[in-house]
């Protein structure tokens, strides 16, 4: 008997650890950004979870996203700069249309601010 309490508890730690891992954040990758979209990954490569943000300015990704990107895909027709504080202050990095950035040193986890538009150069 003690050998099928065991078994029993053994199988439902099982059950438990698989119904935990299905129910947690869907992993994305680059395939999961639409065009037209500035994304943010908060992992390297285009992976982690993803925020799809318009190809519009945004002073500040939010308390959800601040300082949380490491890779980035802009999928829009403009010139995107990542800025390190919001309002567009900081460090500032641009990012060309259509371009795939990993997002290192100063920039890992430190995006707070985005400014898209055409032509060249940040803070326009």
């Amino acid at each position: 008997m003690k050998l099928n309490l065991k078994t029993a508890v053994a199988g439902a730690a099982i059950a438990a650890t698989a119904v935990l891992a299905a129910s947690g954040t869907a992993a994305a990758d680059y395939n999961a950004c639409q065009a037209g979209k500035v994304c943010l990954f908060d992992g390297h490569d285009g992976t982690g979870d993803v925020l799809q943000l318009d190809g519009v300015d945004n002073p500040n990704v939010g308390q959800a996203w601040n300082d949380r990107a490491g890779s980035l895909w802009n999928r829009t027709d403009k010139n995107v700069c990542v800025w390190t504080d919001a309002n567009y202050r900081g460090l500032n990095w641009i990012i060309e249309p259509g371009q795939k950035q990993e997002l290192l040193f100063l920039y890992d986890n430190a995006v707070t601010s985005i400014e898209v538009h055409y032509g060249y150069g940040c803070g326009g």
